[in-house]
């Protein structure tokens, strides 16, 4: 008989929720399971979860809605998985005094511009598509919605959207980015970890096309930002560059 580590034999122990015989049937359930005791520390960084045959048998339900789920977490870094390893939590808390969060601000002044910041709005709305997958919550979740505008010598330079998870952060109150970056308030009052980019083109549309003073459709730099504190997401983001924007990276 294989022995379990003993991280991976308490994890297995029968919870409330298995005495009580809930049985989990969507994908997006055994994904909010995972992530609470990923967000717990039952799994903290680094160490190895269950099996996906162990998982669907503490859980109920079919291996392929396990598979699902942990695809998910691992397409958003959240968790690593290796052919005959197995699957662990993304070890992370090394980084945690070394992330640097890049300032649109510094971008600005870099320049030889003098910088603008403007909060264009806040509200709390639920989540799109894209920032459910980003930030593994669900679509009847609240989030945060923040809108801003950054001005070059009174010129549009980028325009913002940031969601932001507020079961995973301190308390933000609105007239706390009224003046200040959500971003900046992030790198603040949050140990980031981890950050991850992508960067693509995409039609102008709505208040991106207003912020930006372009044509509704006009192709746009656009990168996406995902933050993360140990192994939980707290911020995605998208922020929009007008065309004509050049973007420079120094090693």
């Amino acid at each position: 008989m294989t022995k379990l580590p003993s991280p991976v034999a308490r994890s297995l122990r029968p919870t409330g929720l298995a005495r009580a015989s809930k049985r989990m049937n969507t994908w997006q359930s055994v994904r909010a399971e995972v992530m609470e005791k990923i967000r717990s520390r039952e799994w903290p960084p680094g160490e190895l979860i269950p099996t996906e045959q162990q998982l669907a048998v503490q859980l109920g339900c079919a291996r392929a809605t396990v598979n699902r789920a942990l695809r998910e977490l691992a397409d958003s870094g959240i968790i690593e998985r290796r052919r005959k390893v197995g699957t662990r939590v993304t070890a992370t808390p090394s980084r945690r005094a070394t992330l640097e969060m890049p300032v649109i601000r510094d971008e600005i002044e870099a320049l030889g511009a003098s910088y603008d910041y403007r909060m264009t709005s806040f509200s709390r709305a639920h989540p799109t598509e894209d920032v459910i997958r980003a930030l593994q919550v669900s679509a009847s979740d609240e989030l945060i919605l923040v809108k801003a505008q950054y001005l070059a010598n009174g010129l549009p330079h980028c325009c913002e959207a940031i969601w932001l998870n507020p079961r995973a952060l301190p308390r933000l109150s609105e007239e706390e980015v009224e003046t200040q970056p959500a971003h900046e308030w992030l790198a603040r009052n949050v140990p980031l970890t981890q950050g991850r980019f992508a960067i693509l083109a995409e039609g102008a549309t709505g208040d991106c096309a207003r912020n930006l003073q372009v044509n509704s459709g006009t192709p746009v730099l656009t990168i996406e930002r995902t933050n993360w504190s140990d192994a939980t997401p707290v911020s995605f983001a998208r922020q929009f560059y007008p065309p004509q924007h050049r973007l420079v990276s120094e090693d």
